[in-house]
């Protein structure tokens, strides 16, 4: 019987329980929940292993991550070593190191031909914001550059503002913050309504999408926000570009948010461990944690 380790901060997570309750069900697999804080990796001149509660994870199949923000650079050592022991996962350090800051994960994407971004700023200091503020056009969207769920993502609607929230950015976190042109809502929709399109994508299949609009008088689309999410179809040219995504950023399990206009689709994000009790709530006849666990065996029996 094929063991497979979930590794997560917290086993009472929605995807992390979701997933161990999968496993439970499957006659040829068990699973074993891994706490990302007391996995210890271990190499020395002739040896690499991974420790968890002191014990080897050498027999152990496949693993699943499950990587919160505040774990990532652990997140990151963990995943690189899983691959120099040759231990099948649902995702590469590498992919975690580019979809994790929403910059250097547009670094990546500006290499798809035809890619609409958003207009984006790295700033290290404020005066590198006085420098070109009236490069954009307000509100401008603020944010950190590993900002999750909505928090630490700030709409400014004038350049005094704006300032303020730069500044006070800067004296919390110590580190760049992410300046953004806010685009409108996307077509189709109430213009009175914020709405985006997140699509689930595992391995090189599209799961589905599903459209996020936002409560009224909020501009972010989170469902943590309460978004209200909804199925969606998306058109064969935003197919192609999530296609494109998924080989540039070689994410396996990911959420990419998109944001459509009359003008084609915007990119917003890649989310590398996404949540998904929206969209079965948007798609109730597809179990994300069917299709996760099927697509992590097909890598470990291949």
């Amino acid at each position: 019987m094929d063991q497979i380790g979930v590794m997560s901060r917290n086993r009472e997570y929605f995807p992390t329980a979701q997933l161990l309750t999968e496993l439970s069900r499957r006659k040829d697999l068990s699973g074993i929940f891994l706490a990302t804080q007391v996995i210890s990796p271990l190499i020395t001149s002739d040896l690499v292993d991974t420790l968890f509660a002191g014990q080897s994870l050498q027999t152990i199949a496949g693993i699943i991550p499950r990587i919160g923000r505040s774990q990532t650079d652990l997140g990151m050592v963990c995943l690189k070593h899983f691959e120099l022991m040759g231990l099948p996962t649902t995702l590469s350090s590498n992919a975690l190191f580019l979809a994790r800051d929403k910059f250097r994960c547009f670094q990546s994407l500006k290499s798809i031909p035809g890619i609409q971004l958003p207009r984006t700023l790295l700033i290290n200091h404020t005066y590198a914001f006085k420098r070109v503020i009236n490069s954009f056009k307000f509100p401008i969207v603020i944010k950190i550059p590993n900002a999750t769920r909505g928090a630490g993502t700030i709409l400014a609607h004038n350049s005094r503002v704006a300032q303020e929230i730069i500044d006070a950015l800067f004296l919390r976190f110590e580190s760049p913050v992410i300046v953004q042109e806010f685009i409108r809502s996307g077509r189709g929709v109430n213009k009175q309504e914020a709405m985006d399109v997140r699509v689930l994508i595992i391995g090189d299949n599209i799961l589905g999408a599903m459209a996020r609009t936002a409560q009224k008088g909020e501009w972010r689309t989170n469902y943590a926000l309460g978004a209200v999410c909804t199925p969606y179809t998306l058109n064969a040219e935003d197919e192609e570009l999530i296609r494109k995504i998924i080989d540039t950023i070689e994410v396996e399990v990911a959420g990419i948010d998109i944001f459509p206009t009359n003008e084609g689709s915007y990119i917003l994000e890649v989310n590398a461990c996404p949540g998904w009790k929206a969209f079965e709530f948007a798609h109730p006849n597809i179990q994300v944690a069917k299709h996760i666990v099927d697509y992590l065996l097909k890598k470990i029996r291949s």
